[in-house]
Parts: C-alpha cells; sequence; structure tokens
C-alpha cells in the first residue's frame, strides 16, 4: 500500500477545495502578473432595452463597482417601440451585446444624460466597436448630442456606407426621419 506523506495530501485536499469552490479553472488565460485576465474586467450586460440602451452591472471603471446602470449608445439612434426596424434593431444589439457578457466603454465629455443615463462608446468581448457597427449595418443612424463627439467622423462614413447600400433601415422604412 502507497503512503503519501501529509504534505501531498494537504496539497490534493486544497486542490479539490477549490475545484469544489470554482476557483479553478481549466481553460487557459492570458492573465500575467499585474496584466489581469481581459475577460474579468468591464460592466457585465444585464438586458438590452432597446436598440442603443443596455442595462449593466458596473466594475468599478467608468460604472461604480456593482452598480446596475443603464447605458446609452453614443452618437446613435436606433427606431423607438412600434416604428420601422425598431425590434430588429433590438435584436442586433442584443446579438452583439448578449446577456452576461463583458463590455469595454469609453466615455466622451458628458458621463451621463439627463435621465441619468451613462453615456458611452462601447465594445464587445470580440472587440466590435457596437455603436458604429449598429450603423453600419444600417439598425441605426448616427446623431450627434454636443458635446460627445469623439467617434462623430467613424459614425458618418458609416451612415454613408449603409445610406449607399440600403442597409437595414435605409431599404426597410419609407423615410428613417433621423
Amino acid at each position: 500500500m502507497h503512503r503519501s506523506s501529509p504534505r501531498s495530501r494537504t496539497t490534493a485536499v486544497l486542490a479539490s477545495a477549490a475545484a469544489v469552490l470554482g476557483l479553478a479553472t481549466l481553460a487557459p488565460t492570458t492573465a500575467q502578473p499585474g496584466n489581469p485576465d481581459p475577460r474579468q474586467r468591464g460592466p457585465v450586460v444585464l438586458r438590452v432595452i432597446d436598440g442603443d440602451t443596455v442595462e449593466v452591472r458596473g466594475d468599478g471603471r467608468v460604472i461604480p463597482n456593482g452598480e446596475i446602470a443603464r447605458v446609452r449608445l453614443l452618437e446613435i439612434d436606433t427606431p423607438e417601440r412600434g416604428e420601422c426596424f425598431s425590434r430588429q434593431a433590438t435584436a442586433r444589439t442584443a446579438e452583439l451585446l448578449p446577456v452576461g457578457s463583458r463590455l469595454r466603454t469609453e466615455r466622451d465629455v458628458e458621463l451621463k444624460d439627463r435621465f441619468d443615463r451613462y453615456l458611452l462608446y462601447v465594445w464587445n468581448e470580440k472587440d466590435v466597436f457596437v455603436n458604429e457597427s449598429l450603423v453600419r449595418s444600417g439598425h441605426a443612424t448616427k446623431v450627434l448630442f454636443e458635446p460627445n463627439d469623439k467617434y462623430w467622423p467613424t459614425m458618418t462614413r458609416a451612415e454613408q456606407a449603409a445610406r449607399q447600400t440600403g442597409a437595414g433601415l435605409w431599404s426597410a422604412c419609407p423615410t428613417p426621419t433621423r
């Protein structure tokens, strides 16, 4: 019979406890000392409210840690509920920002609007610039609420491309009023 040392038994017990508690992970990470795992950073999507607004749980950077907050995507506007292409815009945002996923956010000059929503540029876990993607695919139009204009040239080019190809609402709706 093989007898293990007290040290190896302790190691085995600790490893088992870590696995049970979910402290151990089988997936490799890119984390390095002083460089946390990027998958563990950013606000978490709780729900998509409409095409240009999501609810998130803050991570302590822009939005306080644990705070449940609404984020209004900057420099874009999607059709309101009941308007032409609103369901498609909301569905596209939900595809880009699935519940439980993490965001990378960037602020501009003004952090909040009069409705207390955070005004942010958002990238998803695949590093897609969601604000621009929605405009380029025709699920949103560009809209400028000064002084927040950091990506205005990007949004202008994205909308021009969507209009030229008749993407999304540009061909589905009689005349987008935005």
